[in-house]
């Protein structure tokens, strides 16, 4: 009696293969013995990183198993990026696509001298790279991961509302979930948060500059609704909505005075308290409101119909 024998599978994608060939033709995973791009010893599958020369293996954004020495992975890096780091990250469960911010020092809150006491004393603050959202979330992303969409205006590409701060940590512990600890996603620090509507730390009224119906949607301009994202013009990350359009929760607790407090380092107000920091304003508020360095709160229980969010993400 003779029996049927299956053929071997890939080890990296379960994709039946014959002997002989040199890839899997589903994932493009090398088949036989596995040796490090660079120096060229034995490898094993599970590795990360080369325990010899400590070059990387496989890509920390998309898992993709790097195969040329001194390259970077082919599917994320682009143009002269330094290896392993990207422009442009494509979150894989909801579509979300996160720009990257080059850390840096700036000048932190109203140099203006427009707004009120909150957004002072003006201080310097530095921070390291992250990742942040091109758009607040929308409400397609959200029902990737969420059994209802709370919104009141309904529409895929708007971004969700009425959203409380604990129902914004339900949905990043699932996403963190989704990626099995491989990137932290998170609420933007205020500091991150103005830092990346600022363009990166320049001295801009709105996100993105001056001129507020360009960048903007808020009562004047927007009708009277929320519209979807991406309507008005990005600022110079490649960032929309930051003013205009949804507040935006921040990890932030709110102190009135916390310029006065926080380290000048990647600044996080962590101490109890019942209300979170807000930002950006929103499209029924007045231009005043949708300033970079306007400061607001609301207790994390609360909703409203021009309430969003948008997340961080820092790879692990």
């Amino acid at each position: 009696m003779t029996t049927n024998q299956n053929p071997p599978d890939c080890p990296a994608c379960g994709e039946p293969v014959k002997d002989g060939w040199k890839f899997c033709p589903a994932c493009e995973h090398p088949l036989g013995g596995l040796v490090c791009p660079q120096c060229e010893i034995p490898v094993r599958l599970n590795w990360r990183r080369c325990p010899e020369c400590e070059s990387r293996l496989i890509c920390k954004f998309c898992g993709r198993r790097i195969q040329a020495a001194g390259s970077g992975c082919p599917e994320c890096d682009a143009g002269s990026a330094p290896q392993g780091v990207i422009p442009i990250f494509n979150e894989t469960v909801t579509g979300m696509v996160m720009v990257r911010v080059a850390g840096g020092t700036f000048q932190m809150g109203d140099t203006f001298g427009a707004g009120i006491e909150n957004e002072q004393p003006v201080h310097q603050v530095g921070l390291a790279d992250f990742y942040i959202a091109k758009y607040p979330v929308t409400q397609a992303q959200w029902n990737c991961l969420m059994p209802e969409n709370p919104s009141r205006s309904q529409g895929d590409r708007l971004p969700v509302e009425q959203v409380n701060w604990e129902d914004i940590q339900a949905f990043i512990k699932k996403i963190n979930a989704a990626h099995a600890g491989r990137y932290e996603f998170l609420l933007p620090s205020e500091a991150q948060w103005e830092y990346a509507a600022r363009s990166g730390g320049k001295e801009e009224l709105y996100a993105g500059g001056n001129d507020i119906d360009k960048l903007a949607w808020y009562e004047n301009n927007s009708e009277g609704r929320i519209q979807p994202v991406g309507g008005r013009a990005p600022n110079g990350l490649g960032l929309y909505d930051m003013s205009g359009n949804v507040w935006e929760w921040c990890r932030d607790t709110y102190r009135e005075d916390a310029y006065k407090i926080l380290a000048s380092d990647d600044p996080v107000n962590t101490q109890k308290g019942s209300d979170r920091v807000i930002r950006g304003g929103g499209w029924n508020v007045d231009a005043w409101s949708v300033r970079c360095s306007r400061r607001f709160s609301y207790p994390v229980d609360f909703f409203g119909p021009s309430l969003g969010f948008r997340l961080v993400m820092i790879p692990v």
